[in-house]
Parts: structure tokens; sequence; C-alpha cells
């Protein structure tokens, strides 16, 4: 068994030559997708005013908007409880949450979100290129298979994570929890969303964060490794590119710290026209670190 790590992906552990190269290759990684935004049409303004409502019935301080840009992929009672901070006690918190739910509900007049029209192309592509996806929302799972069914889309995920599956506050459990579903460690998962709530939790789980700007400008997203104004704009070799200045790393000897292995030349698994691809014929935007074109609402 080889001594030497070849990338962060890689698992010396396997017998199979050809699944390590698999595994070091570029087009290897899982997809996490957020619900509303990405995969159907956002409602937002329809939860602002739900919320508001609530807190009117309650009788607790209406959210300034600067907290309701916050609250993105975040489960209803959790935003009771710590972004607003209206009660912290677990039953009444859901029933804060249940009674936003039915206004929401109520407000909506039993229309049902459309599907956004870049979704089944993209969901398409990674079909074809044999890519797993999963689909992380703190929504309820029937209410979301109903919507998929709906929509026809059900079938293109391997996996759906919602608000049944979660015991955490936190938006990072929901990407981590489909990462394992998926199989794929999370430096070889993208998370694809529209939000800097995205953004956030998944670099803080050392995933890939792609943001479909949508309506909402690009330089608001400062921190996501890249930004496209909608999935159309996404190809397959955009997110390949995403992996290609992958660390190389090099194992130690007695449980040592892994650690940089010294200009190591990079792994030649892509495509011959891999460089030739540019941001403009691509059609996306990519944001840098600290620069004007990186974060999430």
């Amino acid at each position: 068994m080889p001594r030497n790590l070849e990338s962060p992906s890689d698992d010396p552990s396997l017998a199979n030559p050809l699944q390590r190269h698999e595994r070091m290759s570029t087009g290897w990684f899982g997809v996490i997708m957020e619900y509303e935004g990405v995969v159907v049409e956002p409602s937002d303004e329809t939860h602002r005013q739900a919320w508001l409502q609530v807190a009117d019935e309650f009788g607790y301080k209406r959210p300034l908007g600067q907290l309701l840009r916050r609250i993105k992929g975040v489960r209803d009672e959790v935003v009771v409880s710590r972004v607003f901070g209206w009660t912290h006690n677990p039953s009444v918190a859901r029933q804060v949450a249940q009674r936003k739910g039915e206004l929401f509900e109520q407000l909506m007049g039993g229309r049902q979100p459309a599907a956004m029209l870049e979704a089944r192309p993209f969901l398409e592509t990674l079909k074809r290129n044999s890519i797993p996806v999963a689909l992380a929302t703190p929504l309820p799972e029937a209410k979301v298979r109903e919507a998929l069914q709906r929509h026809n889309l059900l079938s293109y995920f391997d996996s759906i994570v919602t608000a049944e599956d979660s015991g955490s506050a936190e938006v990072e459990f929901y990407y981590a929890f489909a990462a394992s579903k998926l199989q794929r460690p999370p430096m070889r998962c993208v998370v694809i969303g529209e939000s800097n709530t995205t953004v956030e939790a998944a670099h803080e789980l050392g995933m890939k964060c792609v943001v479909a700007a949508n309506n909402s400008p690009v330089w608001d997203f400062s921190n996501a490794d890249l930004v496209v104004k909608a999935l159309s704009a996404l190809s397959f070799m955009n997110m390949k590119r995403l992996f290609a200045e992958e660390s190389l790393v090099e194992s130690r000897i007695g449980g040592e710290e892994v650690g940089r292995a010294p200009e190591e030349e990079p792994i030649d698994d892509f495509d011959d026209d891999f460089y030739g691809a540019t941001d403009n014929d691509d059609g996306h935007l990519p944001a840098m670190r600290g620069g004007a074109f990186s974060s999430r609402w």
C-alpha cells in the first residue's frame, strides 16, 4: 500500500487503483442543493409577511429586515428561539412555528411554488455525469416530496434531508448529513444555494459553495467560491474547476500530522479543453475570496 496520499480525497485503504484514481479526479464529487430559490421559486415575501403576522398575534417584537435575511435555511422553531429570541421554551417555540406555517399557507392561498426553469436541465447534466445529488431543506419531508413529485423532479435526487432528519439548530447539520448520505467527504461536496447563510455553513464544513444569485446583485456574495446569475450559467466544467487546485498532501510516519507536500505536479485528469474554458464562455462570474463578487443575504 503506498505511503503517500496523492490528494486530500485519496483513500490509500482502497485496494483497487482505479477507485483511488476516480476519487482523485476533479469529476468525483457530490452536489447538495437547497430547495427554495434553487429547485423551486422562492417565497421570501410570503415568509416575511407570515413572520410579521405571527409576531403581532403573539405580541412579540417584529423582526427587522436584517434578521429576516439571516433565517434562510433555518427551521422555524430555531428562528423563533435563537434568531428572533422570542422564547426559549421549546414547546412555545414549536407552537409559534406551527402557527407561522399555517399563516404562510393561508397567504399562499393554495398556490404552490413553481419549479425553477433551470432546475431540470441542470439536474439532467448531473445525472448524465453520474454525480450524486442531495436536497437539503428545513421544510417538512411530506411537503417537499409532494412538490418534487408534482414537478417530476423527485427521481433526480439520491437523498433528501428535511426537518425530520435534524435534531440540530445548525444549518451545517443538513449539509453534513447530506454528504454522508451521498458517501462523499465534505471537501468533495458542492452546496448550491442563494444566500450567505449557505456560504457560511458550507465553508464551515470545508465544502465548496456556489450561489445562484437570481435577482440579487452578484457582489452581495463575496465569500462564495462561485457566483452565477442562474443555474443555466453553471456548467459541469465550472464545478470541476472548483477542485482543480486541491492541495496535495503527504502522509507522515508515526502518527504525525498530515502536511502539504512541496510543489508536486497536479493530477492531470482534465478534459482537453479544460483550460480553454473561459468565464465569458460559460456565462458565469467567478467569486474570489474577499473580492467584489463573493457572499449570501
